[in-house]
């Protein structure tokens, strides 16, 4: 709606640098309230799965292997 009320209203010098700082205000806008909107979920999703049992345990460390392992061996799988 900008576009055209601005290229009937604002010189071409104007249109050109003005389309780029209107994007720039448009995403910036998006991204805070994306991230505002977003945070307490994700939020709530994090609290909910430190308080279960185990969710911060570390995983039992892979075993070494030592000696070389051909491909398609049942070593890698």
């Amino acid at each position: 709606m900008a576009a055209p009320i601005g290229a009937y209203s604002l010189p071409v010098d104007t249109m050109v640098w003005l389309g780029t700082v209107i994007m720039i205000v448009t995403m910036g806008g998006a991204f805070l309230v994306g991230g505002a909107l977003g945070a307490g979920p994700l939020l709530a999703m994090v609290g909910a799965e430190a308080k279960t049992a185990g969710a911060c345990a570390p995983a039992a460390a892979p075993a070494v292997v030592t000696a070389p392992v051909a491909i398609g061996s049942p070593e890698l799988r």
